[in-house]
């Protein structure tokens, strides 16, 4: 089982960080997914000795523009296809080169669409992909939205996701996706 804490739109907020290094020091973390805004923040993570994956969001403007850093990509963990954005559907911001979100959804490509950006936590399956938002963890009420960090359990067959509220480390969303039954709703 590969256990992966996905985060989104920290802002530049020293206390985000320093929740997600304390959070690592107490709990069995494979990966760290971070989905932008700001993806210098992730640093310290990595500099910790972290595994770490992340995109740059569109605030990033030393990163996104840069056509050596991708702005969206694919991961495979496990055997499932799992696709990292910032943005849910393209902005204007993007490289000529860069992966449609828009193309992945009408496709099928993913298992898993990652995403940040609105800062509203979001887990809902449509059709044969899952759909997560961690939501944001800047240490203001940002948008109406509480701060909120995603976990995801992955082995070959089964993912487990939730998205926590961090106030109360309530269980906001969750659900158990199987992929044999994401892969037959395309035919696979």
């Amino acid at each position: 089982m590969v256990t992966i804490l996905v985060i989104s739109d920290t802002h530049d907020d020293p206390s985000a960080m320093e929740w997600t290094l304390g959070y690592l020091e107490t709990h069995k973390i494979d990966t760290v997914i971070h989905l932008g805004d700001y993806y210098d923040d992730a640093d310290i993570l990595a500099s910790n000795g972290h595994n770490l994956i992340r995109v740059p969001g569109t605030w990033d403007t030393s990163y996104y523009p840069d056509p050596n850093v991708e702005n969206r990509k694919f991961i495979d963990v496990a055997g499932w296809r799992i696709f990292l954005t910032h943005t849910p559907e393209s902005h204007y911001n993007d490289l000529a080169g860069d992966i449609k979100p828009e193309s992945i959804i009408v496709e099928g490509t993913a298992d898993v669409f990652l995403y940040g950006h609105t800062h509203l936590a979001e887990l809902r399956r449509r059709d044969n992909i899952i759909f997560f938002n961690p939501g944001h963890l800047t240490s203001y009420e940002c948008r109406g939205c509480p701060m909120t960090y995603g976990l995801l359990e992955i082995d070959h067959d089964i993912m487990n996701a939730g998205i926590v509220r961090l106030r109360d480390n309530k269980r906001r969303f969750q659900g158990t996706f199987e992929k044999a039954s994401l892969r037959m709703a395309m035919g696979i």
